[in-house]
């Protein structure tokens, strides 16, 4: 699993036609642009799960609120 660690204004491609971008972090929170073609779902994982799906099993450990770590996502 890549984890990376980006600032508002950095982006990620994923393949020839998917871009996620941080618009915006603050207060513990990362806003997210997501521009994909139509044909490719992007689903928030809660509502995923609200109908049902079960959480990807290759997730990232979140480290508890407060841990300090010198690695940060």
């Amino acid at each position: 699993m890549l984890k990376l660690s980006l600032a508002p204004g950095e982006y990620l491609t994923i393949g020839e036609n998917v871009v996620v971008q941080v618009y915006r972090a603050e207060s513990g929170r990362a806003y997210l642009a997501i521009d994909a073609p139509r044909e490719i779902p992007v689903v928030r994982g809660a509502v995923r799960e609200r109908e049902g799906a079960k959480p990807p099993a290759k997730l990232a450990q979140v480290p508890p609120k407060g841990h300090k770590t010198d690695n940060p996502i």
